[in-house]
């Protein structure tokens, strides 16, 4: 039952939506897949969970939202908190949100990384932890292309190519999704 909250969370959104088990047949989820899922008992897929929350016009941020009762990642917080500073040319709070982030989990040290990026240089160390996480990138959610947005332009051409090459090869779905598309314009501008 470790998947219950996602499932939960779907199984609300469905009904909200007026969608029965059969709706999502047509993307190749049975019935009985999809009721393992609300129930608890199994996990959808990401592309399969993303076609679903398609159907029904509900973006990955909306789901995440229910499925935290509300409240964001802790992560988009940061980020939100890292777009103030930057555009308020607040440096001491990028360095406070770098300065409490370095030491942390690997998720902590590419936000510090991500915000100090936008005050001093950072060193081949950091950059290269940051490249080492990008290139295994499989889906670029927001908190990868938040990163992407803040420090991108500082990475290596070669892994900025391929970066490039995922957004447009996902480029429908990103272009349906504001909140995505803002952050890959910000890449795009620096």
């Amino acid at each position: 039952m470790v998947y219950f909250k996602y499932g939960k969370a779907f199984h609300d959104l469905r009904i909200q939506h007026g969608f029965s088990l059969s709706a999502f047949e047509e993307l190749g989820i049975a019935k009985s897949t999809l009721s393992n899922f609300e129930n608890g008992k199994s996990m959808l897929s990401f592309d399969r969970l993303d076609f679903a929350l398609q159907k029904m016009n509900v973006s990955p941020l909306d789901y995440s939202l229910m499925i935290n009762n509300g409240e964001q990642d802790n992560y988009i917080s940061i980020f939100d908190e890292i777009e103030h500073a930057y555009y308020q040319r607040n440096i001491n709070q990028l360095q406070y949100i770098y300065e409490i982030n370095k030491e942390g989990s690997n998720e902590q040290k590419l936000i510090a990384f991500s915000a100090r990026g936008l005050y001093r240089r950072l060193t081949i160390e950091e950059l290269n932890e940051i490249e080492f996480y990008l290139r295994g990138v499989q889906f670029w959610g927001f908190f990868e292309l938040s990163i992407l947005a803040n420090i991108g332009d500082k990475l290596d051409n070669s892994i900025i190519n391929n970066i490039i090459e995922d957004l447009r090869y996902d480029k429908a779905y990103y272009e349906n999704n504001l909140y995505y598309r803002v952050l890959i314009y910000r890449f795009f501008i620096k």
